[in-house]
């Protein structure tokens, strides 16, 4: 006596779902999924930092540091180079901390940037340790003076 049954080894196709669309389906959502700007943005304006303004590829800190001149202060070295329009690098390693040490130390160096009228030099910054317990109000001091300084011994 044979027992065993006989089981088809191809087995049935799964049955694709078809959806069909409503009529109005969408007509609760909004036409932009974005929300509304927050109350600041519309008061302070965005404050950028354009391409334009800022040294972006490698060669270009480099060039900085080949060509320039290095100053040292007690919260950060600058490294300058006199260009036709003034541009800014910040580099912030993870040797000198954690990530929202770096980008508060980036925010206040391009902030005393934006504050200060500067000659037009290409500047990369680089931040000391000391720089951690800075305020700002330090960082912007010891740029301009920095800056000033060598502006004047360069003429």
């Amino acid at each position: 006596m044979n027992y065993e049954t006989y089981i088809p080894a191809k087995q049935n196709p799964p049955q694709k779902k078809i959806r069909l669309p409503r009529q109005n389906e969408n007509d609760l959502r909004k036409e932009s999924h974005q929300p509304p700007p927050q109350s600041w943005q519309k008061k302070i304006g965005c404050l950028t930092f354009p391409k334009e303004s800022r040294l972006l590829k490698r060669w270009e800190f480099n060039k900085v540091m080949r060509e320039g001149k290095r100053l040292v202060g007690r919260f950060l070295c600058i490294d300058l180079r006199p260009a036709k329009k003034g541009r800014l690098g910040i580099s912030a390693s993870s040797k000198y901390g954690s990530a929202p040490e770096r980008n508060r130390f980036k925010r206040l160096v391009r902030e005393a940037y934006r504050q200060n009228s500067l000659p037009s030099w290409e500047i990369h910054v680089v931040p000391r340790q000391c720089a951690k317990g800075a305020k700002f109000s330090d960082i912007q001091n010891e740029i301009t003076t920095l800056i000033k300084c060598s502006a004047t011994a360069s003429r």
